[in-house]
């Protein structure tokens, strides 16, 4: 499996959409699937792990994260 059908596929445990037909490339069009999808995927990292800032993890998610390869800096958080 590469890493971009990892990112995919994380974006997909999110939202209702196929793994395979997402474009990271691209930004989710529909709002309310990409708000849904930052939400979630934020909480579920502040619940893993505990030791990151939530508040600023939140406004880099929904400042930064436009695209499914936008993703990759989220990881900074995660490998602190």
């Amino acid at each position: 499996m590469t890493n971009e059908e990892k990112l995919q596929k994380i974006i997909a445990a999110y939202t209702p959409l196929d793994y395979t037909k997402i474009n990271l490339k691209r930004t989710i069009k529909d709002n309310y699937i990409a708000t849904e999808f930052k939400d979630n995927f934020c909480d579920d990292i502040c619940i893993t792990w505990r030791k990151i800032n939530a508040t600023q993890l939140r406004n880099d998610m929904f400042v930064n994260l436009k695209t499914g390869e936008d993703i990759l800096i989220i990881l900074k958080y995660i490998m602190l």
